[in-house]
């Protein structure tokens, strides 16, 4: 049998199965506790053609509060970065698995950003499709969302190309690389949806 049929008999991946979601990863009351830091913090507003949400940055923040949230989500996610390669890796045909460990075992990496947005039903949104990698982000190789709180009523990630969109749900990661052809936007909201979003990079 010619070795591209094989291939794609019994490898035949969907770019679907690189976004990959892991339920209950942050618990609820974390989830809770930093929605109402956000709440209680100075935010700033974010509103153009791509987007409209208030924002605020984790990190950099001096404050106690928000340092140990800071080192409580690096515990949480940061390992999610090697678990979600070696799933890629199982995707792989047996005889052709990468050789070399995950990115994020070889080299030093980590979070430059711990990003909380909140969308309330006013807002549009994140309509404009994209991907996160660019001339200014090459150290970034996956991104992430945490959903800080359900959301049922529209609200979704949609990944247009890959056939997926994922829902809102408390204490959800999702993880995807950060290049082409993973482009992606998020929907306007029924109700206030809250997100952490950042990236695993090189450092």
């Amino acid at each position: 049998m010619k070795l591209h049929y094989e291939l794609n008999r019994a490898n035949n991946s969907r770019l679907s199965d690189a976004i990959i979601q892991y339920n209950d990863v942050v618990p609820e009351i974390l989830c809770e506790e930093l929605i109402e830091f956000f709440e209680e913090s100075i935010t700033f507003r974010v509103d153009d053609h791509r987007k409209q949400a208030q924002e605020m940055q984790l990190m950099g923040d001096p404050r106690p509060q928000a340092v140990a949230y800071k080192q409580l989500l690096h515990s949480l996610i940061y390992p999610l970065g090697e678990k979600y390669e070696r799933e890629l890796h199982a995707l792989c045909h047996a005889d052709y698995m990468p050789a070399d460990a995950p990115l994020t075992e070889i080299y030093t990496t980590g979070f430059r950003s711990l990003q909380i947005q909140k969308y309330t039903p006013e807002d549009s949104g994140y309509p404009a499709v994209h991907v996160e990698s660019g001339a200014d982000h090459t150290a970034k190789y996956l991104a992430l969302i945490i959903f800080l709180n359900n959301v049922n009523i529209d609200g979704e990630t949609v990944f247009p190309m890959c056939g997926t969109a994922v829902q809102p749900e408390t204490g959800k990661v999702v993880i995807w690389p950060t290049g082409l052809p993973f482009y992606h936007c998020g929907n306007k909201s029924g109700s206030d949806k809250y997100i952490l979003t950042s990236w695993f990079e090189f450092l």
